[in-house]
């Protein structure tokens, strides 16, 4: 075993159907720990290898599948670990599935992504909680 904390264990995508099936590969093992601790971790590595994805995508020109990239990110920004259910896991594996055909993926395939995610409920709009202000946050910084 090296010590070389340079070298990665897992092998880069470098067109986006590999990229698809790594992701789709994550989301497998997800599966198996939906409802325990070590499930944050496998969402993390899902989530670096989302990021890391960015370049290869932009590189290849594959920028419909790079929206479905950032579409997942969004809507897993919004989710704690806790929140990770069968159906969220469902929505990824078709969401990286549809990146996996050698096919090119097109802004039809991003727009099928884009509404299974609506239809399941996985928001991916940003959003502010106001419960835990108070009156007096809200005034901060306003001239009287």
């Amino acid at each position: 075993m090296s010590t070389d904390l340079t070298q990665s264990s897992v092998e880069r995508p470098a067109t986006r159907p590999d990229l698809a099936r790594q992701l789709l590969a994550r989301v497998e093992r997800l599966s198996c720990l939906l409802g325990t601790i070590p499930s944050a971790t496998q969402m993390q590595l899902i989530k670096r290898d989302l990021s890391r994805g960015h370049r290869v995508l932009r590189a290849a020109g594959e920028i419909n599948f790079l929206s479905v990239v950032t579409l997942v990110e969004a809507a897993l920004a919004r989710l704690t670990w806790k929140q990770y259910t069968a159906d969220v896991v469902d929505a990824l594996r078709q969401a990286f599935s549809a990146g996996t055909q050698a096919a090119p993926f097109t802004f039809e395939n991003y727009d099928a992504v884009r509404r299974l995610f609506r239809e399941r409920d996985l928001s991916i709009l940003p959003s502010i909680d106001l419960d835990p202000l108070q009156a007096e946050d809200l005034d901060e910084g306003q001239e009287s």
